[in-house]
């Protein structure tokens, strides 16, 4: 679903476990107290995987006055926990408790096959629309952002090559830059972080929910960086991870602004991914690495991209990294320092 699988999987790891949530019927089992979120997060989290969901929603319930600033994570996993004990009905009235506190659920939060049994209660539709209106009063109040990091030991009057890099679905800039960074970035480039405008979860943004969008605004990115800073404009390369990735290659193959390259992290194949794109893409000079992992569920829509590109003799790299998933690979900035050194034609130790 165009970048945000990955935002489910962090659902059903239990991305920000939260606290707990007193309603009716709470075990009178005695639960143990922690001294921080993060360690009855991580101890839930750990009872989720040994399947112990009783004891989870025992401690998630016990735990919201002790961590109240958590209340959206805390209703969402304690309803999952719910659903995982075949209460439905217990897990509505957790969601519920949460839109009662001003908090709403991501766009794509209840997708997944195991959500099916709230979807079959009457009512649970209208608490669907209920907040996606919570989402689309939030669209409304979203201000676009823009991070723009120089290079290292910069040299006034000199030009450097800009990278453009996009956050992956569900995702926002300030969890993306940690990820996605790497020493030739930080030495050589000028790197433009820029933030979809298109939200999808209470802090999470996706590019693919209307991709002319995102290539208008990718294309106001480029220019205002260009304007404000020393950017090569011959030497620019775009790059993102899963949705990010995708609006990566949707802007290379509708040269939406003059890249010469792009490095796509778990991407979805976008809709018009024709041999026709990429082979006028390839007499562009345009060159590129697509990465991905062994367990990411597109898999062989990646390899069927890499196949179009071969054939039209699109200079390219294929990565398949080793059993991670939808997600970051360990040695990311590596594979990122030797695609920039693949795009350009230069060397990379």
């Amino acid at each position: 679903m165009n970048g945000v699988e990955q935002m489910k999987k962090a659902h059903l790891i239990l991305i920000m476990l939260g606290a707990a949530f007193m309603i009716s019927g709470a075990q009178e089992k005695e639960t143990p107290r922690f001294a921080t979120y993060q360690e009855m997060r991580a101890h839930v989290g750990k009872l989720y995987k040994e399947k112990k969901y009783d004891e989870a929603v025992a401690i998630l319930e016990g735990a919201l006055k002790q961590f109240p600033d958590h209340v959206h994570a805390n209703t969402y996993n304690l309803a999952l926990m719910y659903v995982q004990v075949g209460d439905p009905e217990k897990a509505w009235e957790a969601l519920e408790y949460g839109l009662e506190r001003g908090v709403w659920y991501g766009r794509y939060d209840f997708a997944n096959k195991m959500w099916e049994s709230l979807r079959e209660l009457e009512g649970f539709s209208a608490f669907e629309r209920k907040n996606e209106g919570r989402r689309k009063e939030a669209q409304k109040a979203v201000e676009r952002k823009l991070e723009v990091f120089m290079p290292e030991n910069q040299v006034r009057g000199e030009k450097y090559p800009l990278f453009i890099a996009l956050h992956g679905g569900g995702e926002n800039i300030e969890g993306f830059i940690p990820e996605w960074t790497s020493p030739l970035l930080k030495k050589e480039f000028i790197v433009a972080y820029p933030q979809s405008s298109q939200i999808i979860t209470m802090n999470g943004y996706n590019w693919t929910e209307d991709m002319e969008l995102t290539k208008k605004e990718i294309g106001e990115v480029y220019e205002k960086v260009v304007e404000k800073f020393p950017v090569d404009t011959s030497r620019v390369i775009i790059g993102g991870f899963s949705s990010g990735g995708v609006a990566s290659l949707e802007v290379v193959l509708d040269n939406t602004i003059p890249a010469v390259g792009f490095v796509a992290l778990c991407p979805a194949k976008p809709e018009d991914f024709t041999a026709d794109r990429v082979r006028a893409s390839k007499e562009r000079g345009i060159r590129g690495t697509l990465i991905t992992t062994e367990m990411d569920n597109r898999l062989p829509d990646q390899k069927a991209m890499a196949e179009i590109m071969k054939a039209q003799g699109l200079e390219h790299k294929f990565i398949v990294t080793p059993n991670i998933g939808h997600w970051y690979p360990e040695n990311l900035a590596g594979m990122i320092d030797a695609a920039i050194a693949h795009i350009m034609g230069t060397s990379h130790k």
